[in-house]
């Protein structure tokens, strides 16, 4: 029996109870697993959405503890996997989280991630002899959009620094709601000294939104202007927020977490 790439859906044939799930089956059972098995474990589930997002993209064979580890866990100092066991102790618990909720609540569930040892790469498959479940009305799966967070830019060197950590703040935010699905930073960060237009940004990210600013400073206040636009450049909202204070990691919080709050309400209204 040959084994199922990792880094890829199950094909059929594989083994006889088995078929391949669409991308769709896979998100919806990725949000049922949100919220029956990973309620409460908001960091565990951002893994397990990470490496079943990149694996969807066709980016499975990357996943490497480093690249985790920088994307998930790599705050302000980079991730070195010589000293810090993060992801690999994060991987066993998703592991056994997964094994656990597929031997109870979702024995009986259609779609099955699974991520096998030694690898980072979820598998998907699908059942497709199993008793069928209690007929109940299917929930529309409602896919988030993805948003890709380009770098912001400074108008005065000495807010380079500031610029860049606010834009970290703001994917790592967008990794943890539930309204976007956000491009890994480690994608958007190459913009970052090149000329680009909106639309090829989308294009290369995979994007259908695009949030993008500047940061300038006038003695003791900020001021932050930010613009989201969809996968074709058009703006859709623009924005400024003015910040004062010394606490830049505070500052860069607050800002990302008012943006965050802001976009759903933008999203909507430009539709």
């Amino acid at each position: 029996m040959r084994r199922a790439d990792p880094a890829a859906p199950a094909r059929a044939g594989d083994e006889p109870s088995i078929d391949e799930p669409t991308p769709d089956a896979v998100r919806g059972q990725l949000e049922r697993l949100r919220t029956h098995a990973f309620a409460g474990s908001g960091k565990l589930f951002s893994f397990l959405r990470f490496v079943v997002e990149e694996a969807l993209a066709g980016r499975g064979g990357t996943l490497k503890e480093l690249v985790i580890g920088i994307e998930l866990y790599g705050g302000v100092v980079d991730y070195d996997p010589r000293i810090d066991s993060t992801v690999r102790v994060e991987a066993r618990r998703l592991r056994r989280k997964l094994d656990a909720y597929y031997g109870g609540q979702g024995a009986r569930d259609p779609v099955i991630i699974s991520m096998p040892t030694g690898s980072y790469a979820p598998c998907f498959r699908m059942r497709v002899d199993a008793e069928p479940a209690p007929q109940t009305p299917a929930e529309p799966v409602v896919r988030a959009p993805v948003l890709a967070v380009l770098p912001f830019t400074a108008l005065c060197s000495e807010e380079r620094a500031f610029a860049a950590g606010l834009t970290d703040e703001l994917i790592h935010a967008a990794e943890g709601s539930v309204r976007f699905r956000a491009v890994p930073r480690a994608i958007m960060f190459q913009f970052r000294e090149t000329r680009y237009s909106l639309d090829a940004v989308a294009a290369e990210a995979g994007a259908d939104l695009v949030l993008h600013g500047t940061v300038r400073r006038a003695q003791e206040v900020r001021r932050i202007a930010v613009e989201l636009s969809n996968r074709w450049g058009q703006i859709l909202w623009s924005d400024r927020i003015d910040v004062a204070g010394d606490d830049d990691l505070a500052a860069q919080e607050r800002v990302a977490a008012e943006i965050l709050t802001r976009l759903p309400v933008a999203v909507a209204e430009a539709s």
